[in-house]
């Protein structure tokens, strides 16, 4: 099974109907995918903090939801998400590429993918990097789990070992 299919069987499982996204070369198979379900409706937001509000107000008309984005977008979120999510208790499900690590040519993604994980721990956002992409079926259900049981966001990390590194050497 390729990773797109353990997210989006995942995502069904946990009854995610909305996908908020921005447009991602790593994740493109992903966002075909989504836009191919009929059981999800997805969104293309202008910036990654927009998605977190659009994801945020459909929490609280009663849907479930996921942001789909690279570890620099998710950067521009960091204050929505310590100031909204995290004291109201607003849950989504974060599916994140991570730049900055292996297979990196672009020193400008570095900063914060390398650091992604640790910004996020010292908001009290929990997180986990995945990094073998038989494992993303199973991380995508306990995370969509847990943010939606504790009502707090939950961020995936992927690695490049699961969504692939971009070949600009």
């Amino acid at each position: 099974m390729d990773w797109t299919r353990g997210v989006l069987s995942s995502l069904g499982a946990n009854d995610v109907d909305l996908v908020a996204s921005l447009p991602d070369a790593a994740l493109d198979p992903l966002l075909s995918a989504l836009e191919s379900d009929p059981g999800i409706e997805t969104v293309t937001a202008t910036r990654e903090e927009s998605a977190v509000g659009i994801l945020s107000g459909a929490w609280l008309g009663g849907r479930r939801g996921a942001l789909v984005c690279q570890s620099s977008g998710l950067a521009t979120t960091v204050n929505a998400l310590s100031s909204l999510n995290k004291p109201a208790r607003i849950p989504f499900l974060g599916i994140v590429s991570r730049r900055g690590d292996l297979g990196e040519f672009n020193l400008a993604q570095v900063p914060f993918g390398y650091a992604a994980s640790s910004v996020l721990d010292e908001i009290g956002i929990r997180n986990r990097t995945v990094s073998d992409a038989g494992e993303i079926g199973t991380a995508v259900d306990l995370a969509a789990k847990t943010a939606f049981s504790t009502e707090e966001p939950y961020v995936l990390l992927l690695d490049a070992t699961v969504t692939g590194a971009k070949d600009e050497f």
